[in-house]
C-alpha cells in the first residue's frame, strides 16, 4: 500500500521553477505543489512532473476579463499574525507601480486564490526563498492561520551552509535540532577557513565576480536564469543588450497585462529602466580609492535594490539616499563618507538623486561597484550599514560597525545597533567608534554558534546547485524540519 505524502506549498518563480520540482523528485516523503508567476514557469514545473496549483499570471488575467468585483481588503489581524507591521500591498516591488483600482484588483484575486488553496489542501510546510512580494506575505499569513510551517531559506555568511527562517524577520535561523558535537568541529573548520579567506580577500559570496568560482561568459545569463550559474553581472554590451530585451519585455507586458501579460513583469518597467541606466553610467562620477588618513574615512556599502533584505531587515528605511543624507549631516566635520556600490549594481550612483546629494555635500565620495570593497574598508576607520554582508566583512577586518537593520550580526562583537536616526547620529559622534579593534576571534565563535542552527547545502544559483549531493542535502534539511512533531 502506497503511503500518502504530506504536501508542501512552494513559491516556484524564477530559478525555483526548476529547482523546487527537482527537489520534489528527490523527496520521497512530500508532494510539492507549486505557485508560479507565469505561464512559462508553469510549463517548466509541469515538464519536471510538478503540479501547479496557482498560476498568478492566469488568475490575474481571468480577473480582468471578468466583471465580478474583486477588491483587496487587508485582514484585520494580518499584521499581528505575521509580525510584519507594514502594508503587504505597498511593500510589494511591483504593485506600487499600478493605479489604485488595478492594484486592489490584483491583490484581491491573489488573496482569494491563496485562501482557496489552504481550504482545498492540508499543507505541512511552505517552501520559498524570502522574496519581498505581496504573494509571500499572503501565504505567510495563511500559514500562520492554518498551522503550516514556513521554511524561508537564506544563505549563511560563510559558504556551504544555509538556514531556514520561520519569521518575517528572516535573520533568525531555525533548526529542529542544533548540530551535534560530532559535526561542530567540521563547522568550525569551515568557518575558520572562510574567515581567513575574508581577511585575506580570497573568499566571498558567489554573486561577487571575484568569488563566483566560474568564468563568466556572454551567455551566462541564461544559465543564471535556471540557477545553474551564479548571478553575476558583467559590464559591457552583452549585458546592455540583454537588459534592453528585459526592458522591452516589461514594456510589452505593461501594455497587454490585462489580457495576456505577466503583472509582475508589467510592474517592473521602472526597475528595468533603472538597471539599464546603471549599465551606461559615466565613469567620471566616481572617485579614486582613499589614500588616507584612515581615521577620517567612513564607509557605507550601497545595497542592491530592490532587495528582500532591505525590506525584511529594515522596512523603516524608505530609501538609501535619505539614509545617506542623514549620515552626512551627522558626521563630524573632518570625516568623509565613501559610498560603495553593490558589485552587481555598478552604475547606480549615476542617478539624479545621488548626484544632487554629492553636489550639496562636500563630505561624500562615490566608489564604483567593481572596486575592492574590503580594500576600501582597510583604508577606513568605521563602517555604517543597513544589512549588507560588507558589514560582517568590516567586523572581521577590525572595524567597528554601526548597523540599523535587524541582521544576524547586529549583536556580534564590534557591532553597535542603532534603531533610529537619532541613535545613529549619536554614535557617529562618539570618537571611540573610529578606533580599530581585533574582532576576528570573537566573531569566528559567533559565526560558529550561528552555524549550529544552519544546514549544510546551498540553495542559491551555482554550478553545484543541481548536483546530486547538494540536492540530497537540501531535501534532508526540508525533511528534518517537517517531520512529525517538529513544531
Amino acid at each position: 500500500m502506497t503511503s500518502v505524502k504530506s504536501k508542501i506549498l512552494c513559491l516556484s518563480r524564477s530559478y525555483l521553477a526548476k529547482l523546487l520540482p527537482t527537489l520534489g523528485l528527490h523527496d520521497s516523503k512530500h508532494e510539492y505543489l507549486h505557485i508560479v508567476q507565469t505561464d512559462g514557469e508553469a510549463k517548466v514545473v509541469e515538464a519536471l512532473g510538478g503540479r501547479v496549483v496557482l498560476n498568478m499570471q492566469a488568475v490575474v488575467r481571468e480577473a480582468f476579463s471578468s466583471s465580478a468585483p474583486v477588491v483587496w481588503q487587508e485582514p484585520n489581524d494580518m499584521r499581528e499574525v505575521t509580525g510584519f507591521s507594514w502594508s503587504a500591498v505597498y511593500s510589494d516591488r511591483y504593485l506600487v507601480h499600478f493605479k489604485e483600482n488595478e492594484r486592489r484588483r490584483i491583490a484581491g484575486v491573489l488573496q482569494q486564490a491563496v485562501d482557496r488553496l489552504f481550504k482545498e489542501h492540508k499543507f505541512v510546510g511552505f517552501l520559498s526563498e524570502p522574496v519581498a512580494l505581496f504573494i509571500t506575505h499572503v501565504i505567510f499569513y495563511c500559514c500562520r492561520k492554518n498551522d503550516v510551517k514556513p521554511l524561508l531559506w537564506c544563505n549563511t555568511y560563510f559558504s556551504g551552509h544555509f538556514y531556514f527562517s520561520q519569521e518575517s524577520h528572516i535573520s533568525i535561523p531555525v533548526r529542529r535540532q542544533a548540530l551535534d558535537q560530532a559535526n561542530i568541529s567540521q563547522l568550525h573548520e569551515n568557518v575558520d577557513g572562510y574567515v581567513v579567506g575574508v581577511v585575506g580577500d580570497k573568499k566571498g559570496p558567489l554573486y561577487h565576480h571575484s568569488f563566483s568560482g566560474t568564468k563568466q561568459h556572454r551567455f551566462s545569463y541564461f544559465k543564471q536564469r535556471e540557477g545553474s550559474s551564479p548571478l553575476v553581472l558583467r559590464p559591457g554590451w552583452t549585458s546592455r543588450t540583454i537588459q534592453v530585451a528585459r526592458l522591452m519585455r516589461a514594456l510589452w507586458n505593461r501594455i497587454v497585462f490585462r489580457s495576456k501579460g505577466d503583472f509582475m513583469a508589467a510592474g517592473a518597467v521602472a526597475e528595468h529602466s533603472f538597471y539599464l541606466k546603471c549599465l551606461f553610467a559615466r565613469t567620471s562620477i566616481y572617485d579614486s580609492m582613499p589614500e588616507g588618513p584612515v581615521k577620517t574615512n567612513v564607509v557605507f556599502p550601497l545595497q542592491y535594490e530592490p532587495e528582500a533584505s532591505l525590506l525584511y531587515f529594515s522596512p523603516h528605511v524608505l530609501n538609501q539616499k535619505t539614509f545617506v543624507e542623514m549620515v552626512l549631516k551627522a558626521l563630524p566635520d573632518d570625516r568623509v563618507l565613501w559610498v560603495k556600490e553593490h558589485p552587481n549594481q555598478f552604475g547606480s550612483l549615476d542617478e539624479a538623486g545621488w548626484l544632487r546629494l554629492r553636489n550639496s555635500y562636500g563630505n561624500v565620495r562615490f566608489i564604483h561597484g567593481r572596486q575592492n570593497g574590503r580594500e576600501l574598508i582597510k583604508r577606513s576607520s568605521l563602517v555604517v550599514t543597513i544589512s549588507s554582508s560588507m558589514g560582517m566583512d568590516a567586523l572581521l577586518l577590525g572595524r567597528r560597525l554601526l548597523v540599523t537593520g535587524k541582521v544576524f550580526y547586529d549583536r556580534f562583537t564590534g557591532a553597535i545597533r542603532t534603531r533610529s536616526y537619532e541613535a545613529l547620529a549619536n554614535e557617529l559622534n562618539v570618537e571611540a567608534n573610529y578606533t580599530l579593534m581585533d574582532n576576528a576571534a570573537a566573531n569566528t565563535e559567533e559565526l560558529v554558534e550561528f552555524g549550529r542552527h544552519a544546514y549544510p547545502g546551498d540553495p542559491q544559483p551555482s554550478e553545484n546547485l543541481y548536483k546530486d549531493k547538494n540536492l540530497s542535502l537540501l531535501v534532508q534539511a526540508i525533511q528534518a524540519e517537517l517531520q512529525p512533531g517538529s513544531g
